[in-house]
């Protein structure tokens, strides 16, 4: 009997452990943006010394458009990067609003990171703007 509760006890432990992971899987695993005309916005609560990657397909020729904001003054920055790992923009200013214009070469999947540096934890709006 005091094995039923005890392997009752790990299993809720562990569950609660999982679905706390959930948020945190933000800093680890890309969200995937799908095109980039159908990615508008979303917001990310960051803590301080946090990233999130979000994977975004764009068109080859069309400007893009990616901004950031935050609800507190923290220090957030921005990096995008091609498929083949280059960097084709980055704004490092201080505070939380960033913005990068970047028109891709070649059709493909392009890895938008932001990162908040802190001071404090911070809700980070992530917006992309493809022209027409």
């Amino acid at each position: 009997m005091k094995v039923k509760y005890w392997v009752a006890s790990a299993l809720a432990l562990a569950c609660t452990m999982a679905a706390s992971g959930v948020a945190a899987t933000l800093d680890d695993k890309p969200t995937d943006g799908s095109k980039g005309s159908a990615f508008k916005s979303a917001v990310f609560e960051m803590k301080q010394k946090a990233e999130v990657t979000v994977l975004l397909t764009c068109v080859a020729g069309r400007e893009v458009i990616v901004t950031t904001n935050g609800n507190k003054e923290t220090d957030v920055n921005l990096f995008i990067h091609d498929a083949d790992k280059n960097e084709v923009g980055k704004d490092t200013s201080p505070g939380p609003k960033c913005e990068v214009k970047f028109t891709p070469k070649t059709e493909g999947t392009y890895k938008l990171l932001v990162k908040n540096k802190g001071p404090g934890p911070n809700n980070v709006t992530l917006a992309v703007k493809v022209a027409e």
